[in-house]
């Protein structure tokens, strides 16, 4: 609307302008008055059509850019071929043309390893093209290409849509580089998505759904497991998948109202598991009650045993009466304990001692 406003803000200008050059060319010259009413009359008319077209007028650009493949980019080369033959088929090059059009976009080592190559393959864009994916391409077997493919799991916080991202690049590898290998592609794709999904559940309602349908394609299963998610059933009787992301986390109940899902278990479980945890931690301090008080008991004995007790033999304290060492009255060496070497001497050498020597 602007640009309109200015337009016709520019043709009001230029009319004003016409029409004053018009009466001063009238009064310098007075007998093409007639000739330059006639002007006057058809004037308007074409400016008016010229403005319009000039309302109408679009300016499109012409040529695709194409960008520069030098080998480190991000771009692969696969899909710098692809913009390289899009931007050929828009420019209508000649053969050597479009060979030269290759070269110009290549820098670094991809434009080195060209420049080397002999003048057959510099002319060929086909040549060129080849030698690109041949330096440049997966350099992995078919073997590893596969083996990549067919242990490819839904990992741990991936969407269902990542995960079909992630199979179809690994397959369009292989099929890249072995062209023909695969014949089977759609049904393999289809499978492996079905058979390594992480939710257990929506895995056995892809399974039913393929026996049900057994042509189905990888998209139509990608479809009904992304409807099957983020439906849900009434009354929370199914809780969100493992592999639903966090945006797709609110679920529509049957009266259109909205409920927020959690991607834990329900409360019921979390209340179990909560009692469960409290019991073992009772239990815990009853374990570790008992066993405080059995030290304690130990070291009180211990205590007792050696400080308290008094002997019933000599009346002393610190022993027990089986452990006495000394003689009552009347009693004989051996009568403390017979069996003990070490009390007998013992008791022998103290009656030696309190006899009087004869001299």
């Amino acid at each position: 609307e602007d640009e309109l406003r200015e337009l016709r803000e520019l043709v009001a200008q230029l009319k004003a302008d016409n029409e004053r050059l018009r009466q001063e060319s009238a009064l310098v010259l007075p007998g093409h008055s007639a000739t330059s009413a006639n002007v006057a009359d058809i004037d308007p008319l074409r400016e008016s059509s010229d403005a319009s077209q000039m309302e109408r007028f679009v300016f499109v650009p012409r040529d695709r850019k194409c960008p520069k493949f030098s080998g480190k980019s991000s771009l692969s080369i696969t899909e710098w071929i692809e913009e390289a033959r899009a931007c050929i088929r828009a420019r209508h090059l000649a053969v050597s043309d479009q060979a030269f059009f290759l070269f110009d976009h290549l820098e670094g080592d991809a434009r080195e390893e060209i420049r080397y190559r002999s003048d057959s393959d510099r002319g060929d864009p086909e040549k060129i093209f080849f030698a690109l994916r041949e330096v440049f391409g997966c350099s992995q077997s078919h073997v590893a290409l596969q083996e990549a493919f067919f242990s490819r799991r839904q990992l741990e916080g991936e969407g269902l849509l990542e995960f079909s991202f992630a199979l179809l690049a690994l397959m369009e590898k292989v099929k890249q580089r072995f062209p023909g290998a695969v014949l089977n592609a759609p049904v393999l794709l289809r499978d492996q998505f079905v058979e390594h999904v992480a939710d257990n559940a929506l895995r056995r309602e892809l399974k039913q759904l393929v026996r049900r349908q057994p042509n189905s394609t990888l998209l139509e299963v990608r479809s009904e497991a992304i409807r099957w998610e983020q439906e849900g059933m009434p009354g929370g009787t199914r809780a969100r998948s493992q592999s639903v992301p966090v945006p797709y986390g609110i679920q529509y109940g049957v009266q259109g109202g909205q409920r927020p899902v959690t991607g834990g278990p329900p409360s019921s479980e979390l209340k179990e598991l909560r009692d469960m945890l409290r019991a073992q931690q009772d239990q815990l301090n009853q374990l570790t009650q008992g066993f405080a008080k059995l030290q304690d008991g130990r070291t009180q004995s211990r205590a007792t045993r050696f400080g308290s007790v008094i002997c019933r033999r000599c009346h002393k304290p610190g022993h027990f009466a089986r452990e006495c060492r000394a003689l009552l009255p009347g009693s004989s060496p051996s009568d403390l304990l017979p069996n003990d070497p070490t009390a007998l001497s013992l008791v022998v050498g103290q009656r030696h001692s309190s006899q009087p020597s004869g001299n």
